[in-house]
């Protein structure tokens, strides 16, 4: 339904096609600065605007659940369409809300239209077909307008970022294997695996903060011994802060936005302990309760200190997945990780996190959807008087 009923893009796709797209994807967002000095400026550039943004209502209850959203666009659509947006822009806010919209209507699984594809006839509204089919208008307009904006002014010895690569070679290209659908559909999973995860990921992590004095005041340690209170955090500071890298590990568990990864699919018949699974099984992984297992002893405890060692090491846990593995790990996982870190740090450079006067101690049950997500909630960002 996403990719006009074929198989397209990097996310919902197999075989040659997938390899193929996903080989050229990487070797355009690399060419344009990807996992590079270019990807830490621009999200240095954003963490900075964000903490403009809460100097700026510093002491009111402010709702956090988007507050990532544009911020972590504008790092990925930098080097995917050459593009920056305000935080405040109205278009975007409007784009990031039906992506939202559109990981709250279905699980992974396909929900109901999945399993019972004819229902979308029947009741188009109760089964969330309408919904689903609007906002994936809305996006796929975005997105052909952004594309159409390229094509206009183009110059094929000189692409600007991923799309104009793209489009150059499909201009180049003899077997037609880059489409207009392909580059509409790539884009679309960048844009919404790339903002959705690791905005939910942050939120949630803001939230356990709030919710564990001792975990913040620790955090404000660590900054302030290792950064200190004037010069801008780097990514070169996280090999020398254990406990903040610990926090990320710890929120990336708790958390498990993606909590079922993306289907997979048997090539072969397995047997796996008693069961057999037939070939052509689609296959879904329980990340959520694999970080949430026995395991980790009290898992629905928020305690960064399981991921360091009695000697002040960090421990890799193989239990830990958040990213999947194999073949089909998450092309993004190098961005994501070093956007937490940024975003924790620049934010508890300069603030304390409280909750709000009057209010409860908010929800740390998630809700449910293609991802989790954490149930709305306000954070009071107070200045640290070092700024």
């Amino acid at each position: 339904m996403r990719s006009f009923g074929k198989k397209l893009g990097i996310v919902f796709n197999d075989g040659p096609s997938w390899s193929k797209t996903r080989r050229v994807v990487l070797k355009y967002l690399k060419s344009f600065g990807y996992n590079s000095k270019f990807m830490e400026s621009y999200i240095a550039e954003e963490c900075r605007a964000l903490v403009k943004l809460r100097t700026g209502d510093a002491g009111q209850p402010i709702l956090v659940n988007s507050m990532f959203n544009i911020s972590i666009v504008n790092i990925l659509w930098r080097l995917v369409a050459g593009k920056r947006y305000d935080l405040e822009d109205r278009k975007l806010k409007t784009l990031c809300d039906l992506i939202m919209r559109l990981f709250r209507a279905v699980d992974m699984s396909g929900g109901i239209l999945n399993f019972m594809p004819f229902v979308r006839h029947i009741l188009p509204g109760l089964s969330g077909y309408t919904e689903l089919t609007s906002i994936h208008k809305a996006l796929h307009d975005f997105l052909r307008e952004t594309i159409q904006e390229h094509q206009q002014n183009i110059d094929v010895n000189n692409p600007r970022d991923v799309i104009d690569a793209f489009l150059i070679e499909k201009i180049e290209c003899k077997d037609q294997f880059f489409t207009d659908e392909e580059l509409q559909v790539v884009c679309l999973d960048l844009l919404e695996a790339g903002m959705e995860t690791v905005s939910n990921t942050a939120v949630f992590m803001l939230l356990h903060i709030v919710c564990n004095y001792d975990v913040q005041r620790k955090l404000h340690h660590e900054i302030d011994d290792i950064i200190g209170p004037l010069r801008p955090p780097a990514l070169s500071d996280r090999t020398s802060m254990v406990y903040t890298e610990a926090v990320l590990l710890e929120s990336l568990r708790i958390s498990s936005v993606a909590a079922m990864g993306i289907p997979h699919m048997a090539l072969d018949d397995a047997r796996l302990g008693d069961y057999i699974i037939p070939k052509g099984t689609f296959i879904l992984l329980a990340m959520f309760d694999l970080h949430n297992s026995p395991h980790w002893t009290d898992p629905d405890v928020f305690r960064p200190e399981r991921f360091i060692t009695k000697d002040g090491n960090l421990i890799q846990d193989d239990s830990l997945m958040p990213f999947g593995i194999g073949r089909r790990r998450c092309i993004g996982e190098g961005l994501a990780r070093s956007e937490l870190f940024m975003f924790l740090t620049h934010i508890l450079q300069k603030f304390y996190l409280k909750i709000p006067d009057g209010e409860t101690v908010p929800s740390l049950e998630p809700n449910d959807g293609l991802s989790l997500s954490a149930k709305p909630f306000k954070i009071v960002f107070e200045s640290r008087n070092n700024m």
